[in-house]
């Protein structure tokens, strides 16, 4: 059963990783091949409603992760009632959400675009682009508790493929918008719309052939039910505001006390962390639903062995993409940028280093959400949030350069790292001194072993340190990072493969 699902999470993340691949390929592509197409201003006004759309829908973001949580704890008790009975309330909510956007946004939105919004075309267009993207949004918000129900019963395949899908219409469309057609920015607009919507429809129609039973729909009247998703949801959030709140504070604070020059510089490093990030978070969406199912189970040796695995991949993951910005950032930046804004390579270094420290512990922060008593834990850990903004303004405000902002970062970073731990206890049965052993400990070993690298930094060529210590850093990986059990299970993988392909 157990090396069954650990076959799971290595196929499921090798699956995320190729989606992740094509992605990411095709937008930086179709945002080329967009912005050729539209112009500068045609461009820029859909990003301007897009981002408006993205903010009415905040509340949607928020509940993604929600649905899947709940769907997911009730999976894992093996109860098709309670199944169906939480898709359905997420369901319900989902559906009151899609249209509560488009009673609300719609007038918003428009009421915005008459005051503010400045284009130099025709301002109907701006508001047919503005309705459309808002009723797709809508759309796509209804789809949100199918997919968590795919994402419990681990079927990433169907996730990844839709989106894939979507990647790679858009590209085409964007590629024949640049020498075809007249109305390129409605086109565009409904090319965007419906790669939003149409995840939707597939998974509506996967999930009722596939799991009949668990999407039936019906009332659940018992009110408490809803209620204990939304407070769990308002939890959610606090994290969430609170991740908004670092993340823009950081920009506004740089740009009280210096000039945009440190604001472009600190956008172009913060678009490698999201790289980063993007990568390493494969790995937790790939293990926490066993995480949520194996604790809804009662299956303390499981769920141990998840959250020390996913912390330790996690880490893994996220230091092997950091390695070449690390290492060779002046060579990197120089082919992506005709010009890097100053400082650009310091605050990316340190942003790295931040959110290394907060991956440590990426598989405490599934569990304690798996437990469902995240209040502790989510009013704890943002205020040392908050903190760190304030204490980063203040440091700032007394004449320290912009990177002492990320030294505060990195501060409540680590205070928060040993935070977590402590209010895991609080909440759930855990075996700590198995969290150093099995993650702590190998992660400091293989950071340790992997550092004398840095030393070759001034004295080979950039492709070559990059390769060389790629080739150190995943022996090192192999012999310390990862434990007997996973090895034999890579090696045993690896030759039923061969001999398959051989026969």
């Amino acid at each position: 059963m157990q090396e069954n699902s650990n076959r799971s999470i290595a196929i499921n993340s090798i699956v995320m990783y190729i989606r992740l691949a094509i992605v990411s390929v095709c937008g930086l592509l179709y945002t080329r091949f967009s912005l050729q197409a539209l112009g500068v201003v045609d461009y820029g006004m859909f990003a301007v409603v897009g981002g408006m759309v993205a903010l009415m829908a905040i509340s949607n973001s928020i509940m993604i992760s929600v649905s899947n949580r709940f769907i997911a704890v009730a999976v894992g008790k093996g109860d098709a009632e309670a199944t169906n009975r939480a898709f359905n309330v997420n369901l319900v909510i989902h559906i009151l959400i899609a249209v509560s956007v488009v009673l609300l946004a719609i007038p918003l939105a428009h009421w915005y675009i008459a005051h503010y919004v400045n284009y130099a075309g025709d301002m109907h267009n701006v508001y047919l682009v503005c309705d459309i993207s808002i009723i797709a949004s809508a759309v796509s918000f209804i789809g949100v508790p199918y997919n968590g129900l795919q994402l419990a019963r681990e079927r990433f395949f169907v996730y990844c493929s839709t989106d894939v899908g979507a990647a790679l219409l858009k590209l085409v469309v964007t590629w024949l918008l640049i020498d075809h057609f007249e109305h390129k920015l409605l086109i565009y607009a409904l090319t965007m719309a419906f790669m939003t919507a149409y995840p939707t429809v597939i998974f509506i129609l996967y999930c009722r052939h596939y799991f009949p039973e668990i999407v039936r729909f019906r009332v659940v009247r018992d009110l408490n039910a809803y209620w204990h998703v939304l407070k769990f949801s308002f939890g959610v959030g606090i994290g969430t505001l609170m991740g908004m709140v670092k993340l823009q504070g950081t920009q506004l604070i740089i740009n009280v006390f210096f000039t945009t020059t440190v604001n472009s510089a600190i956008a172009v490093a913060n678009v490698v962390n999201q790289f980063i990030q993007m990568f390493a978070n494969n790995i937790s969406k790939s293990i926490a639903p066993q995480i949520y199912k194996s604790y809804a189970a009662g299956n303390e040796d499981r769920y141990t062995y998840l959250v020390c695995l996913a912390s330790r991949l996690t880490y893994l993951v996220m230091l092997m993409i950091s390695l070449p910005f690390l290492l060779i950032p002046e060579t990197l930046f120089g082919l992506w940028l005709d010009e890097i804004p100053d400082g650009t390579l310091m605050f990316s270094r340190l942003m790295i280093i931040d959110i290394l420290i907060v991956s440590l512990n990426s598989g405490i922060v599934d569990l304690i959400f798996a437990s469902g008593r995240i209040y502790l834990y989510q009013i704890v850990v943002n205020i040392l949030v908050a903190a760190s903004v304030i204490c980063g303004f203040m440091s700032v405000q007394a004449g320290h350069g912009g990177e002492s902002l990320f030294y505060c970062y990195i501060f409540f970073s680590v205070i928060i790292f040993f935070t977590r731990p402590v209010i895991m206890l609080r909440v759930v049965r855990f075996h700590i001194p198995t969290l150093i052993k099995e993650s702590y400990l190998p992660v400091i070993l293989v950071t340790l072993l992997t550092a004398p690298v840095f030393l070759l930094r001034h004295h080979i060529n950039a492709w070559l340190l990059i390769f060389t210590a790629m080739l150190w850093y995943l022996a090192v990986v192999w012999i310390l990072g990862l434990s007997t059990r996973e090895r034999t299970a890579i090696l045993n993988y690896a030759h039923d493969r061969i001999s398959k392909k051989t026969l």
